[in-house]
């Protein structure tokens, strides 16, 4: 049986994800967890919590002098913010580049 999040609770985190945008948040179905984490490739700002609060809270004593960032991760980096939380989650590393065989 899935349990979703208290109402309210994704629209508060989702609130906050659009004042800090060096942050991603989702709801995992299967430990009934929020996972939060910051969208920078070398940080290993990670958190899970069942309560919203307690993730919010987590993200915003991390901010500090980001408390107004507004900015994207530099397009040159490579991958998408989804594709680089979920390599940070997993300690994956990016998948070589592949060349066609001749």
């Amino acid at each position: 049986m899935t349990r979703l999040p208290r109402p309210g609770d994704a629209e508060r985190i989702a609130d906050f994800l659009q004042r800090h945008l060096s942050w991603s948040a989702f709801w995992d179905k299967r430990e009934c967890v929020w996972r939060v984490a910051e969208d920078d490739p070398d940080s290993d700002l990670y958190a899970t919590g069942q309560d919203a609060d307690t993730v919010i809270g987590y993200m915003s004593a991390r901010c500090g002098s980001q408390a107004g960032d507004q900015g994207e991760p530099p397009a040159e980096a490579g991958g998408s913010r989804r594709d680089k939380f979920i390599a940070r989650q997993h300690r994956l590393r990016p998948a070589p580049a592949t060349t066609p065989d001749r």
